[in-house]
């Protein structure tokens, strides 16, 4: 498998970077805090010969510009999304987001409906707007001292094997780290301000389009607990659990993901 090639689109705002393989209904793919459009190779490969299949780099990742707030807002990261897809000229799409990503799709879905063909949340995370503001910043400030002192390539090689499943694989741990590592550290930690003050459930609705939330048996970040109380807020969405997978779902035996978008995107039509 091949990565596509890295292209760039000027929006009205920002300059963003994205890869896309296939034509037919777009299927965009939206990362979380991790990696970036690099995230979906096995993605692309999949789904290419039935759709065009793009991954952005949000601003801040890739060759993105990057915000000029230094704590966007979910409604920026949505914002930011249509105009991307503005720009290409793209009118309606399946969504699929990953982690902070599943809030960036929740948030576009609420905000655009008539612009979403189907919704997949891939392991959403909450975010911290549900927690304390006091403990909000202590996490921030202990990210960004952690982040700054160690560096990324060394935040990496500390944070991936946390975030997989106990038994993952050696080649998948070393991709992760190699992914991770190569992210924008301002733009990293950016988004996990961000993070830190969203709240999904200001999002969340009734989807009234074919829409799957995924969880892994494994997952630390999104655990199934929380994955679980954000289908509640979404009734009617189908809930499907990975085994033996953490938090990365685009690395982690990312067939067993692939499958279950499929059958999503059939129902879609």
């Amino acid at each position: 498998m091949a990565l596509p090639d890295l292209q760039e689109v000027q929006t009205s705002e920002y300059r963003i970077s994205y890869r896309e393989q296939g034509e037919g209904d777009v299927l965009f793919f939206v990362h979380g805090m991790g990696c970036g459009s690099v995230n979906w190779e096995t993605q692309y490969e999949q789904f290419s010969d039935r759709y065009r299949a793009i991954g952005w780099d949000a601003p801040g990742y890739g060759k993105s510009s990057d915000f000029d707030t230094d704590l966007p807002s979910v409604a920026d990261y949505a914002m930011a999304m249509a105009g991307f897809l503005d720009a290409l000229n793209i009118e309606k799409a399946h969504l699929v987001g990953h982690s902070y990503g599943g809030i960036m799709v929740t948030a576009f879905h609420r905000a655009f409906p008539d612009r979403v063909l189907s919704l997949t949340l891939a392991q959403p995370v909450v975010g911290g707007g549900v927690d304390k503001p006091e403990d909000r910043e202590t996490d921030i400030k202990e990210r960004l001292a952690q982040v700054e002192k160690m560096g990324m390539s060394d935040y990496a090689a500390h944070h991936v094997p946390r975030s997989c499943a106990p038994d993952a694989a050696a080649d998948v741990l070393a991709k992760g780290i190699k992914l991770t590592a190569a992210m924008p550290q301002a733009g990293y930690l950016r988004q996990f301000r961000s993070l830190k003050h969203a709240n999904i459930f200001e999002w969340t609705s009734k989807p009234r389009i074919p829409s799957m939330i995924v969880s892994g048996e494994h997952d630390r970040t999104a655990a199934q607990k929380m994955v679980r109380d954000i289908a509640k807020e979404m009734p009617g969405i189908r809930h499907e659990n990975i085994a033996d997978i953490g938090h990365m779902i685009y690395l982690e035996y990312p067939e067993r993901f692939n499958a279950l978008l499929e059958d999503l995107l059939t129902e879609a039509g």
